[in-house]
């Protein structure tokens, strides 16, 4: 599955904006691995990096979620909770049974889908939020 970014995730604060970029460009440098079967080690790499960053980024949400008082920051955490879950179930499997295709084709199918419809769904909505208040 290819990802890229475009205009239309984004979501006018500049540093949720600049995180997304970062991970949709760290996520595509995972399809392509995973395309065209580089080492293992790379998938790996990757997929730390990822769960990693995430981290960074769900709390740099939820500081603006907390700032300007979200109402539906519960609904957010509970997200931000899933893909977690999910990034550490990868992370065992990678540990326990090496990084094969198939989970490095899990990885990128499941955790793209989920980072795209996040973005356009519960990110827009707090996005719009956070802006209204702002003003």
């Amino acid at each position: 599955m290819s990802i890229q970014w475009d205009d239309s995730l984004s979501l006018g604060i500049e540093e949720i904006d600049n995180q997304h970029k970062s991970i949709i460009a760290h996520f595509a440098k995972l399809s392509e691995a995973v395309q065209s079967g580089v080492s293992k080690e790379l998938i790996e790499e990757l997929v730390f990096f990822l769960d990693e960053y995430a981290q960074v980024h769900f709390a740099a949400e939820e500081r603006y979620m907390v700032e300007y008082g979200y109402p539906r920051i519960d609904d957010q955490r509970r997200e931000h909770g899933e893909f977690s879950r999910d990034a550490g179930e990868f992370k065992r499997r990678l540990k326990q049974e090496g990084s094969t295709h198939e989970i490095a084709i899990a990885v990128t199918g499941k955790m793209v889908r989920w980072i795209i419809q996040h973005i356009r769904n519960h990110d827009r909505d707090m996005a719009e939020f956070i802006k209204e208040r702002a003003a």
